[in-house]
Formats: structure tokens, sequence, C-alpha cells
């Protein structure tokens, strides 16, 4: 079994799952072919030389012991896979080099790395290094499970809100806006392409256009305009500050264009 960080998302919506899902329906068997006339063709109408040779044909073909079609070795050749390093891509621990664990990212994969959880890292944590999962010192955006993981005077702060999919945790400055000084909200900061990030206090209003925001929370004061929402891929809604809310906010007739939410970055709701 892949073991999971901080990252324990259901294989249900992951989307290695997905993608596995659709190319078994895709590549299902055919339906029972009929002739013109809607009546099902009867194997037993096939003359014997018809027959004989089909039963050639499936002495020929091969099949591996669970039934798949689909054979890793070729013919008369024995598996000689070797385990993976780190980085390489892997399904469990067994298809990792010895003292490397299968660690997975939600909607990507596993990873042949060196920790899976904090536990491993005596005295840190373990977080992601942008190619596999490392021991890391705590320092302020990298991953972690609770406080005691982050260096001294940092909060192990929950980035984004995914609604109980998986838990997005880094070290950060503050988990809430209590741990600010007076009249500063705790804001979110995140890079989707490299895992990264870290929630700061922040004056409020402050927050730019496509900046992160708390869609849920105090998004609308962190941000210089508005914090709405913007689907990824159907399953996260993540707030992003933009211009609108509305067509109503947009001046000479123009209209508001969503949010929008993507691998390669966040973009606010604009007038146009």
């Amino acid at each position: 079994m892949i073991r999971r960080l901080r990252f324990d998302l259901p294989r249900r919506l992951s989307l290695s799952s997905c993608v596995a899902v659709l190319a078994l329906g895709a590549c299902g068997p055919d339906d029972v072919g009929t002739d013109d006339a809607g009546e099902t063709t009867n194997a037993s109408d096939s003359d014997d030389g018809a027959d004989e040779a089909s039963t050639d044909g499936a002495e020929d073909a091969s099949t591996t012991d669970d039934g798949s079609f689909i054979q890793e070795d070729g013919p008369g050749e024995e598996s000689s896979s070797t385990p993976g390093n780190l980085g390489d891509p892997c399904a469990d621990d067994s298809q990792c080099a010895e003292d490397l664990v299968c660690n997975a990212i939600p909607m990507i994969g596993g990873i042949c790395s060196e920790c899976s959880s904090d536990a491993d890292c005596e005295g840190g944590n373990c977080t992601f290094n942008g190619m596999w999962f490392e021991c890391g010192d705590g320092s302020l955006g990298q991953m972690c499970e609770s406080d005691e993981s982050c260096s001294d005077g940092l909060y192990c702060a929950e980035i984004l809100d995914t609604g109980g999919l998986f838990a997005l945790t880094l070290c950060s400055e503050c988990a809430e806006d209590s741990h600010c000084p007076d009249g500063q909200l705790c804001a979110p900061e995140f890079d989707l392409m490299s895992i990264s990030g870290s929630r700061n206090c922040i004056d409020p209003g402050t927050l730019a256009q496509d900046a992160v925001c708390d869609a849920d929370g105090a998004g609308d004061e962190q941000c210089e305009g508005f914090c709405t929402t913007a689907s990824l891929m159907g399953i996260l809604d993540i707030g992003v500050c933009g211009e609108c809310e509305s067509d109503a906010d947009c001046v000479d007739m123009q209209t508001c264009a969503g949010a929008m939410a993507g691998f390669d970055g966040f973009s606010g709701s604009s007038c146009g």
C-alpha cells in the first residue's frame, strides 16, 4: 500500500484512479455483434475450420494469472524490474530501493522518497522538495503534521480548505488571525505547482489580484478587491482575489468574468 503523508486523498478521488477507471471503461469488452437483421450471431453456425482457427488463436493468446491480457515481460523473459531511486514513480514500497518508501501526492501519484510522515524524521518533519519527500528542518513553508514539527515561533497551519479531501498543512507565521498583531489578518500564500506556501500576517486589503484568499473566511477583507472562488478540476473550490463579484461591480457596461484555477496558477475575477 502507498504510504501517505499529510496528503491523505481518498483513492476514489485521485487523478490516477480516475484515469485508471476511464481506461478500463474504454478498453472493456466489445458488445456482442449482431447481423443486419438484428439477430445475434450464433457461434455454432461457424464451420469446423473457423472453430479450429478460433481454438488455435485461443491457445496462442496468453494471459496473465489475474486474467489480464497485458504482460509486463516478453515471451520467455523473467521480470527484471529495478527498484526505484529517489523521485522515481511507484505504486507501493516494493517498487522503491531499500530504505525508501512510496509516498503519494494527491492527483499525481506515488514517488519514491525518504519519508512518509514526520515520524520517519527524528526531531524534524517530512516535506516535499519539488521532486520527492525528504526530512526537513521545519522552516517556513515546509510541510508539517503538528506545531512541534515546525521551527520555534512557527505554526503548522492549514493553507487551503479542501473540504476534508486531504490536509494541506505548512509551517507558517500564523494559523489564525489571533496569532497576528492587532488589526492584521492571517492570509494564505500558495503555489500549486511546487506544492509550497505558508500563512502570513498581512494588513487588511493588501492581497493583490490573483492572490489566494480565504473564501469562507475574511477573504474580502484580505483582498484589494473581492475574494471569489475558482474550481480546480471540479474537486476543489479555491478563493482568489479579483476585481468583481458580479457585473454590478464593473463600469461602462463591462461584464464580470469569474475566477479560474489551474495547475499553472490562479486568475482572479475581472471586468471586461
